[in-house]
């Protein structure tokens, strides 16, 4: 397989930003070397974009929209290197995936358009089992690839091969400081699913009991016993149950609009 003999591959790192001051600046210094830093913000109240212009990056906004997806599609139209790292704004790039990367944009085969990454979620201070993601697609050559209008989308219907990094290379994994606090995770989780009992309703889904009392269940179990959450304290365990949770929460909302649609005489 040929290989594109480009030592002078460009990299653009865009991050979509919402009051994002907890760890933003250690996200920027993590990619500082990148070739051009775009910061796409919707609007935030706190230091953030003064953070931004500290790392002199290229600062573009957008409406609130709830969700990271429509501002990630655009910003990486603003991009203008050969490749595209899309990163939140509480993740960090070890300087090992940096190096990493930088080799792979130099060396990628041709025919190669799509890079998968690890992903350590820290949460209060503990890297958790049950929360590893072997893999996340979030390094692509740029224009291949962008998020469907919808919370929690993956790239997809993209021309080209895919690549992975190994998950068992934690050095190379993205470090996701994912939650401040839970009250921020309940929050989000209850925006979240409204999100998506919308595009439930977009794709005429249908409730299902089944999926009510299995769904959470089987979350749990993969969560706590297939993925190793019973090896992570009582942090692990809120996690799992938190993990559940959001699952009975979008099919127990599925569930309100149906019923709401057949009663609409009732007070609600």
């Amino acid at each position: 397989m040929n290989k594109v003999e480009n030592k002078t591959a460009t990299i653009s790192v865009v991050i979509n930003t919402y009051n994002a001051e907890r760890v933003f600046e250690k996200c920027l210094e993590s990619v500082k070397g990148a070739d051009e830093i775009i910061v796409c913000d919707m609007y935030s109240e706190d230091r953030t974009i003064e953070i931004a212009q500290k790392f002199n990056c290229k600062i573009f906004y957008h409406e609130r929209c709830g969700y990271a997806e429509p501002a990630r599609n655009f910003a990486n139209s603003q991009a203008t290197s050969d490749w595209v790292l899309v990163l939140d704004a509480d993740e960090i790039v070890t300087p090992e995936l940096w190096l990493y990367l930088r080799d792979f944009a130099d060396n990628a085969p041709e025919n190669t358009v799509m890079l998968s990454i690890p992903r350590e979620n820290i949460i209060l201070g503990q890297k958790l089992r049950c929360t590893y993601q072997k893999g996340i697609k979030r390094f692509w050559r740029n224009g291949i690839a962008e998020y469907k209008a919808h919370v929690h989308s993956t790239p997809k219907d993209y021309k080209g091969d895919d690549a992975h990094i190994s998950p068992r290379c934690r050095n190379l994994a993205l470090q996701h400081y994912h939650i401040d606090t839970f009250h921020s995770f309940i929050e989000k989780m209850n925006r979240y699913t409204d999100f998506e009992t919308e595009r439930f309703e977009a794709r005429e889904q249908k409730f299902s009991l089944w999926n009510l009392i299995w769904r959470p269940a089987f979350e749990f179990f993969k969560c706590y016993i297939l993925k190793g959450g019973c090896f992570d304290g009582v942090c692990g365990f809120i996690m799992c149950i938190l993990n559940a949770q959001y699952k009975f929460v979008q099919n127990a909302k599925l569930y309100e609009m149906e019923y709401k649609k057949c009663h609409p005489d009732l007070i609600y």
